[in-house]
């Protein structure tokens, strides 16, 4: 519901009065704290919030249900003059506000501002002319929080719209849109007067958002035929550099100051474009707003435009010597407790056989002890055994080129905070020659990435971002940075979270590694079909034996008769006696469940099950450019 109440305004603040207070309370509060006359406004009521859910893609996003009647111009406002909006939200991206002459979305004469537009790393304000054309600015800007209530406000005034954040209406202003020409040839019935509220968020990941505090008011009459004055346009709106929403960043930015947060990457942004706005106005050239790639690594920049949604942060370090003392001393209590419940309940069962005799003989208590067995069985039915680790080794020749393990002994005997300074060339690679064609470079571990790395070439490639945060979801992953076909980092919002993963869904490989690992022997998935009989059943359903069923092998159904039956690579004795790689030394785990495919899609089937090696992500472990080609399997893979 809406109702009516007033504004009061302050060089710091346009504080929204509460409907209770009576005039006399405003005028005191006025000559104690300086300010304007009160300007009256129709306010959402106070404790009231909305929740919008993103728009309709084919109604056109706009609809009557986002305009209310009673969200408008208070009666008796001048809608000439203009039209002042103020309100808080939450929201991942894509806050639409909509001033419209009517109480609804008229084509060419509503004006819309997108808060948090294009993974919120744009506002963008804009009317449209028709359906083809329309009058727009974007400005770049990251403005949306999910887990803070934002400030935000929008003014129409003498034909220019503006927007900004915070509680006073013309600083931070994030940019303006000039329409003036529109607003001196446009009819007095055209004038804007109600207000929408929407949800322009369209991707498949689009979620709720929450408004609070709306206010509607005319331009104050104290400011003159001029309007509120305005602050000049930031270059860049960033609410991580304010004190709305204290976020220590985003996909890790807590764990250890490791990997770059939303606030470093967006302050990086925002000085190359300073850059490059100064080369443009140098050279008298037009300035065109480039993409986050062009300075940023490119998984980064797809990062920062993907917006990912938090994971949870845990907190603590569930693997030090004090927790785990407090987890035994738990343990402990818990376990005392369960004794001296079973206790009592032995002590009321020998009562009761006492008292009533042999006839309670598998009556409710036995049953009661039944039931415990029953479940307890049931449990460990449920329970997996991890894989044998000796299948960490298989495949290793194919896709050793594809593997990228961790220099030097980075990663040896568990370390989580090393450093080290290698020599790269050009091209990256590591080089023991310190000449000046080798620049040093600071390699450092990321405790709050895992690095994923698959020896299943065909499954794998039919693992997508949902399966992975599926497969960590007990752990609060928040994104997947994808680095090539077989590897990926997994990204979490601390280093402990990542840490609890990392040891929950993998285990320890031996250093050395084993002197006899059996090369023949070939894993499939145990969903694989048994026989003949099963493979013929598939095929009479119009289904084929493709390499993305739940019987995925690692080899083609058409080996030639060179390779051994079951897809296996000939191994000569030259190969027989090639050391295996000392996973374990260098930091890899194996994982003791296979990353499963969650549901059917154009990639692959559901089931469809990849075996990966595990270990905590290094600096390396980026794309600085955006690939442009992709690598051809390796032998023995179709």
């Amino acid at each position: 519901s809406y109702e009516s109440s007033t504004i009061a305004i302050t060089d710091d603040a346009w504080t929204i009065k509460s409907p209770s207070d009576t005039d006399e309370q405003l005028t005191d509060a006025d000559d104690n704290n300086n300010e304007h006359e009160p300007v009256k406004c129709t306010l959402l009521s106070p404790g009231t919030s909305i929740r919008v859910a993103p728009m309709e893609r084919a109604t056109s996003g706009w609809s009557t249900e986002h305009f209310h009647q009673n969200l408008k111009l208070p009666e008796g406002s001048n809608a000439g003059r203009g039209i002042i909006v103020q309100f808080e939200a939450m929201a991942r991206e894509c806050i639409a506000i909509a001033f419209s002459p009517y109480h609804q979305y008229e084509l060419g004469k509503t004006y819309v501002v997108h808060f948090g537009a294009n993974g919120n790393l744009q506002t963008v304000i804009r009317r449209h002319v028709n359906y083809n054309e329309a009058v727009d600015l974007t400005f770049p800007s990251r403005v949306c929080s999910e887990n803070h209530w934002i400030p935000y406000w929008i003014c129409l005034q003498n034909g220019t719209l503006s927007a900004g954040v915070g509680k006073c209406v013309g600083k931070n202003v994030i940019g303006s849109l000039d329409d003036s020409m529109y607003n001196m040839l446009r009819s007095g019935v055209d004038a804007v007067r109600y207000v929408g509220v929407g949800n322009s968020a369209l991707n498949r990941n689009a979620r709720d958002l929450r408004v609070r505090n709306v206010a509607v008011m005319s331009i104050p009459g104290q400011f003159g035929l001029e309007g509120v004055p305005m602050e000049a346009q930031s270059a860049f709106v960033n609410i991580l550099d304010m004190d709305y929403a204290s976020n220590n960043g985003s996909g890790g930015g807590s764990g250890g100051g490791t990997v770059a947060t939303e606030a470093e990457l967006l302050a990086e942004y925002e000085k190359e474009r300073a850059k490059a706005k100064a080369r443009a106005a140098k050279f008298g050239v037009e300035y065109k707003e480039p993409a986050p790639d062009a300075f940023l690594k490119w998984s980064e920049a797809r990062r920062l435009r993907a917006n990912p949604e938090r994971g949870f942060i845990t907190g603590i370090d569930t693997f030090s010597a004090a927790e785990k003392a407090k987890a035994d001393a738990r343990k402990e209590r818990f376990a005392k407790d369960e004794r001296k419940r079973k206790g009592l309940d032995d002590d009321n069962t020998d009562n009761n056989n006492n008292n009533e005799g042999s006839d309670n003989e598998g009556g409710e208590g036995a049953k009661e002890d039944e039931e415990g067995v029953d479940d307890v069985a049931e449990w460990e039915k449920t329970k997996k055994d991890p894989l044998p680790i000796e299948q960490a080794w298989e495949n290793w020749k194919l896709v050793s080129k594809f593997r990228a393990d961790p220099p030097g002994n980075l990663l040896s005997n568990g370390n989580t905070s090393g450093e080290i300074v290698l020599s790269l060339g050009s091209d990256g690679a590591t080089s023991g020659m310190d000449t000046a064609e080798f620049i040093p470079k600071k390699i450092v571990v990321v405790p709050s990435k895992i690095h994923i790395f698959s020896i299943d070439w065909a499954p794998f490639k039919q693992i997508r971002t949902d399966d992975l945060l599926s497969f960590f979801r007990d752990y609060g992953p928040s994104y997947v940075e994808w680095l090539g076909e077989l590897s990926c980092n997994v990204l979490f919002e601390d280093k402990h979270s990542a840490a609890r993963a990392l040891h929950a869904l993998s285990q320890e490989l031996p250093s050395p590694p084993p002197a006899a690992v059996d090369m023949t022997k070939r894993w499939e998935p145990p969903s694989a079909p048994k026989n003949d009989e099963d493979m013929n059943d598939e095929n009479a359903n119009g289904e084929t034996n493709q390499l993305d069923d739940d019987s995925v092998r690692d080899f083609p159904l058409d080996a030639p008769a060179s390779q051994p039956a079951d897809g296996g690579v000939i191994e000569t004795e030259e190969d027989e006696q090639e050391p295996l790689p000392d996973f374990g030394d260098m930091g890899w785990r194996f994982c003791k469940w296979t990353v499963r495919k969650v549901s059917n899609d154009r990639y692959g089937r559901r089931g469809t099950r990849a075996r990966v090696l595990m270990r905590l992500a290094t600096s390396l472990d980026v794309l600085d450019d955006r690939p442009t080609e992709w690598p051809k399997p390796p032998p023995g893979f179709t």
